[in-house]
């Protein structure tokens, strides 16, 4: 019994008119099996199915494999239009029902001035990734997630187009020019060359999944016969008109000894300074490959509500507050505090029951008087008392005050429709951090 994948299925080392009928069945097009290759069926997934079919990179049937023939689509191509989005739903769907996809942060937890902003986008032009798949029948294929195999850009992959952004917003050629830019350290942590003092930054970044994709044709031209040099290319990318979701959070850990009013400073600079560079890379500068060409970059409006949501309450802004549930006293007697416990107008400090007298003398300095209602409550007590409460009593500890429940965690959230009112937001908000307006 052979254990090795590729060994198992040898698309090369088969007849070629098995080729042939496997290419098809391979790629979705038919559920004709080949009867020569009945093994076949064992291969359910199609990601496993185009594992196999990449083989044929090494054969005749490589372009039949990719797009098909002349007269129609096949191949890669025909599942990318006909099957791709089902199969991408599919999978979004289970990693969905596992919390598997992200979503704002909970910032009650974080330390304050902690914020995380979300930008639900539409794609302007198409985004292209190149994956790290060693075997693809595509020489572009798009990068996808290792076990759901859906498109998606990796947390680091925005990093890295967040960072490119700013530093070609604040004129940075070399990476000398990045590593003197202590606000750029503190977002990012060390650039690469670093070898000592290393710091961690700021920014958390998540990954964003889509569950659409298309074939884009290019066809490179030789510069000076004007002539095509390879033949067209098939570049997979996700298409214009995909939605998608950016979400990035910032925790502005630092030293202790840092003022508060420098540390208002810095949330307020960086924040100002992450969503003028977030807005420059999705308009302008754009993510993923051949950005200079124009891919990667999304509409001015949203494709859902954005949030900006911060770990403060600013002045002239209304935080929710969340009240905590109070559990509901038990129906009591008017002479008990607890179903072991006198009320404390009839205990002594001990938790004995008081005399009469007593009980008398504490009535008359309420300035009330004794009358026959307060009589008959302490009849009451003492009855309860004597036929079984001092041995309740007795055996049940003092319970100690309940502390008081926590103040609510001041979280302010502020919604946009557009980058530019994200870019307005973020400027009111950093000021009033300037100005020492969160608490």
């Amino acid at each position: 019994m052979t254990h090795d994948f590729y060994a198992r299925f040898p698309f090369p080392l088969v007849a070629m008119t098995v080729q042939s009928l496997a290419v098809p069945w391979l790629a979705g097009e038919t559920n004709r099996l080949p009867s020569d290759w009945p093994d076949l069926a064992l291969l359910e997934d199609p990601v496993a199915r185009f594992d196999i079919l990449a083989q044929a990179m090494i054969t005749k049937h490589l372009e039949r494999a990719r797009s098909g023939t002349r007269d129609q689509n096949g191949g890669y191509r025909f599942w990318v239009e006909q099957r791709a989005q089902a199969f991408f739903q599919q999978r979004r769907a289970w990693m969905q029902r596992l919390g598997l996809e992200p979503v704002l942060p909970d910032l009650t937890h974080v330390p304050p001035g902690s914020w995380a902003l979300h930008v639900s986008f539409t794609l302007r032009q198409p985004y292209l990734s190149r994956d790290d798949q060693m075997f693809h029948l595509l020489d572009n294929p798009l990068k996808k997630e290792r076990v759901f195999k859906v498109p998606y850009v990796a947390a680091s992959g925005w990093k890295g187009a967040l960072r490119s952004a700013m530093r070609q917003l604040r004129g940075h050629t070399t990476l000398d020019d990045e590593a003197k830019d202590t606000q750029m350290i503190r977002l990012f942590g060390n650039v690469r060359a670093a070898e000592s003092d290393f710091v961690a930054g700021r920014l958390t970044f998540f990954p964003t999944f889509f569950d659409k994709a298309r074939l884009e044709v290019i066809n490179p031209h030789d510069r000076t016969t004007g002539v095509g040099a390879r033949g067209p290319i098939l570049l997979e990318c996700v298409p214009q008109g995909a939605q998608g979701d950016f979400f990035v959070l910032y925790v502005p850990f630092g030293s202790a000894e840092q003022s508060d009013d420098d540390r208002r400073a810095e949330i307020a600079d960086d924040l100002h300074a992450v969503v003028e560079g977030v807005r420059a890379m999705l308009t302008t500068y754009g993510f993923g490959a051949k950005t200079s060409s124009g891919f990667g970059t999304v509409e001015e409006q949203l494709a859902g509500e954005g949030k900006l949501v911060l770990h403060a309450k600013l002045a002239g802004e209304t935080a929710p507050t969340v009240v905590p549930s109070a559990s509901q006293p038990p129906n009591l007697p008017r002479y008990l505090e607890s179903p072991t416990r006198l009320h404390p107008d009839l205990r002594r400090e001990d938790g004995t029951l008081k005399s009469e007298a007593e009980y008398q003398r504490f009535i008359e300095s309420q300035g009330r008087k004794y009358g026959k209602s307060d009589k008959q409550l302490y009849d009451k007590a003492k009855k309860w008392w004597e036929q079984g409460g001092q041995t309740q009593a007795q055996q049940t500890p003092t319970p100690a005050p309940e502390p008081a429940p926590p103040e609510p965690s001041p979280v302010t959230t502020f919604t946009f429709w557009t980058l530019s009112k994200l870019g307005d937001v973020a400027q009111r908000v950093a000021s009033q951090l300037r100005e020492g307006g969160a608490s």
